[in-house]
């Protein structure tokens, strides 16, 4: 078929074509609009130590911290992506984990080792007092682990976590970018339908 065919199609069957637009945008409004408000919250956790290690000889313990810092990192990263931990951080924080799934718990929390010291924490919360509280549960849980696998040590050297201020934003979406949206899915949908109904015709 010729680009003037589809554009007679679309022309016979306008009022389909504007009615299945009509519909798919207001579908979008009302999801948007009956969406439950949600919390995008960023948590900065430092690696850093607890003492220093005396070696007057050859401070190889300056040379070697950032690797160990690295590695260790490395730990609460997978820490804070096992769902035992997500759970952990939920019941530190009051808040009832027993709607999740395993596979939802291990993807609560998005986790990055942006350097050799510093990891990132994202997650989404219903308010902002919900954002606040499980903040400070992910740096209780994560100091609890930190201190266990000291237990038997007793170093004073070993590593702490130092957690910065929390970013929490409430999760908006532009107008002017939902209406956009909503009409181009509208149209790519309406033109499928006239399609289809023109074909069975």
């Amino acid at each position: 078929m010729e680009l003037k065919e589809y554009i007679q199609i679309l022309k016979t069957n306008k009022k389909i074509f504007w009615s299945v637009v009509v519909l798919v945008m207001l579908g979008g409004f009302a999801f948007f609009t009956l969406k439950p408000v949600t919390y995008s919250t960023s948590l900065a956790l430092n690696i850093t130590r607890s003492g220093a290690q005396q070696t007057p000889d050859y401070k190889y313990d300056d040379f070697y911290r950032l690797q160990a810092d690295e590695k260790f990192s490395e730990t609460v990263v997978e820490w804070l992506q096992d769902p035992r931990t997500a759970a952990n951080i939920y019941a530190a924080a009051g808040l009832d984990a027993g709607n999740f799934s395993i596979r939802q718990l291990a993807k609560s929390f998005s986790s990055t080792k942006l350097s050799s010291q510093f990891v990132s924490v994202s997650f989404s919360a219903r308010s902002f007092d919900s954002a606040k509280k499980i903040s400070n549960a992910i740096v209780n849980v994560v100091s609890k682990n930190t201190g266990e696998l000291n237990k038997d040590q007793n170093e004073n050297t070993w590593f702490e976590v130092v957690a910065q201020d929390p970013v929490i934003a409430r999760d908006k979406i532009s107008p002017l970018i939902l209406l956009l949206a909503s009409l181009l899915v509208g149209m790519f949908l309406a033109f499928w339908v006239v399609l289809i109904i023109h074909y069975l015709k």
